[in-house]
């Protein structure tokens, strides 16, 4: 397992700060084991379809940086997500594109 620390800020104001395992076997479902967002939520374990426009957002960081972040958002009141929720709106989100494809 080879850890990458990276953080994703979006346009619209919501980030992502994640861990990555840069040796995970499919390059089209990543499992981050680490997903958390500024907006107060925490999501364990997900696996998340590669989203190019998500990279475009994404640079990597330390793993100082990593928990210096973290820190800053559990004192801010950071609470435990549900995964399950996450991966429907990304399938969804998928879905969309693919369907924006096919009548493209």
């Amino acid at each position: 397992m080879k850890l990458i620390y990276n953080r994703t800020d979006f346009p619209s104001g919501r980030s992502h700060i994640l861990i990555r395992d840069a040796e995970a076997p499919s390059p089209e479902l990543v499992h981050f084991m680490l997903v958390l967002s500024n907006k107060g939520t925490l999501w364990v374990d997900v696996y998340w379809p590669y989203d190019e426009e998500a990279e475009g957002y994404t640079r990597r960081i330390s793993e100082q940086q990593f928990w210096q972040t973290f820190r800053e958002w559990r004192l801010n009141g950071m609470v435990l997500g549900d995964s399950g929720r996450v991966a429907e709106l990304l399938a969804r989100k998928r879905l969309a594109r693919s369907r924006q494809a096919k009548n493209a």
